[in-house]
């Protein structure tokens, strides 16, 4: 439908999908006041209500200005309802979240996102808003009614059960569509399904603040388009992958200090790191988390758990260099890639003598940091490098480790600084490494 075909049935059209929101909205908190419905309810079914309007978008629009129109407009009506305190008290209930979340807002952005990526292909906008639409509304409603398996996220907890009835719709959002209407073989389509349903479970458990309601559909719409065209081998090589980092990361669950969400959402990166940038770049990772399960263990007594934030420290810094290497060539920029996460490891180790082995001399903390890393990673220098490159490649190694652990070591404490200094912190536990981990690109020079 255009504008120019039928102005007044196309001006009608785009009034009622503005306001039919907003009708949807004052409705449940009408019932909720009538019937005292739960706020999630309520809130769900505002999601799949708005979600199943805005899944007609693709028949209703040819143009995408009418959608980003909308989009803007209830952004700014939900904005409205949080910060006007008239607006909040009629219709907050209906959207409101014990949590600190935007997720309402995300979830137009979301909508005129998918619209402007899908480029007139309604089946890659259709399956993302999909899946957002009903896997997330069942998976929050299913764990709220019948959650009783329960592990840590960054706001709280969430459930097994919830998860496992998101991945399950999650699953039937994205197969069903790809079997009735593409061209995707039947085992094609499955293993789709599967694949692109356990990666956004994890996407979902490990979003934060309403975020999902954003990393869902952008997600599911990269996956699908650079899964559509892998063959039937492909595709269940990386679910092997998948499915293998998740229960490493259950099967270590105790032996480390990192809380379930983080455990997910390592499993998660590495996953995308060999996923884009092939086997070499799963190596590294891997080495990290075995160096991490293996550290000296804490004293009896509640140990300090590293949330997500702490793994976002670290992948942040491959990705950017994981980044750097597609485009200088994967095989030039692997060994870079692979000292940052030395590097970042180095600390690692530092971090945890520090807290540990308190009487511990400097030199000693130092050596131990240092020499337990650059000995783990050296030995996947010699399986990757032709022996010609050995030596010039250990030794950027070890200049770089020894850089990041001292400047680390310096700077870094374990007790959480005044507010005044965060910013110094964060550079220390986020930026340390990367830095330290540039003598890496000499060898574009040393190793040509």
């Amino acid at each position: 439908m255009t504008a120019s075909g039928q102005p007044v049935l196309f001006t009608a059209t785009l009034l009622v999908v503005m306001l039919l929101p907003g009708m949807m909205v004052a409705l449940l908190c009408l019932c909720q006041k009538i019937w005292g419905f739960h706020h999630e309810l309520s809130r769900k079914a505002a999601h799949i209500g708005t979600g199943l309007l805005c899944l007609t978008f693709p028949w209703l629009f040819a143009e995408i200005w009418p959608v980003l129109v909308w989009s803007v407009a209830t952004t700014l009506a939900l904005l409205a309802i949080r910060c006007v305190p008239l607006f909040n008290r009629i219709m907050g209930e209906a959207l409101c979240v014990e949590r600190i979340s935007l997720g309402e807002m995300y979830f137009p952005i979301a909508i005129g996102t998918m619209f402007w990526l899908a480029h007139g292909d309604w089946l890659l906008y259709f399956i993302p808003v999909l899946v957002l639409t009903v896997a997330d509304a069942v998976g929050a409603l299913v764990g709220v009614r019948y959650g009783l398996h329960r592990y840590k996220t960054q706001e709280g907890e969430k459930s097994m059960e919830g998860s496992v009835a998101f991945f399950t719709a999650a699953f039937l959002g994205t197969h069903v569509p790809l079997l009735l209407f593409s061209t995707v073989g039947r085992a094609e389509c499955l293993l789709i399904g599967i694949t692109i349903g356990l990666i956004i479970m994890l996407v979902e458990a490990i979003s934060w603040r309403g975020l999902d309601n954003l990393f869902i559909p952008i997600g599911t719409f990269y996956l699908l388009r650079s899964y559509w065209p892998l063959s039937t081998s492909e595709l269940v090589l990386r679910l092997i992958v998948l499915i293998s980092l998740a229960l490493l990361s259950i099967t270590c669950r105790n032996r480390t200090t990192l809380s379930d969400n983080a455990l997910m959402a390592a499993s998660l990166s590495a996953f995308g790191l060999w996923a884009l940038g092939g086997w070499p770049y799963l190596i590294s990772p891997l080495l990290l988390f075995i160096l991490h399960v293996f550290l000296p263990g804490f004293k009896p007594g509640p140990r300090p758990m590293l949330n997500l934030y702490a793994v976002s420290r670290v992948i942040t810094g491959a990705y950017l260099y994981l980044f750097v290497a597609l485009n200088f060539g994967t095989d030039t920029g692997w060994l870079p890639f692979h000292i940052c996460l030395a590097c970042s490891t180095g600390n690692m180790v530092s971090a945890r003598l520090s807290v540990v082995c308190e009487g511990m001399s400097y030199g000693r903390h130092i050596w131990l940091s240092w020499a337990s890393t650059v000995v783990l990673f050296s030995s996947t220098l010699l399986c990757l490098l032709p022996p010609a490159n050995w030596l010039p490649a250990i030794v950027l190694l070890s200049i770089a480790v020894l850089v990041s652990v001292i400047v680390f070591n310096r700077y870094w404490s374990p007790a959480p600084p005044p507010l005044e200094e965060r910013p110094r912190q964060w550079f220390v536990e986020s930026a340390v490494a990367p830095l330290a981990a540039c003598v890496g690109w000499l060898s574009i020079l040393l190793l040509s």
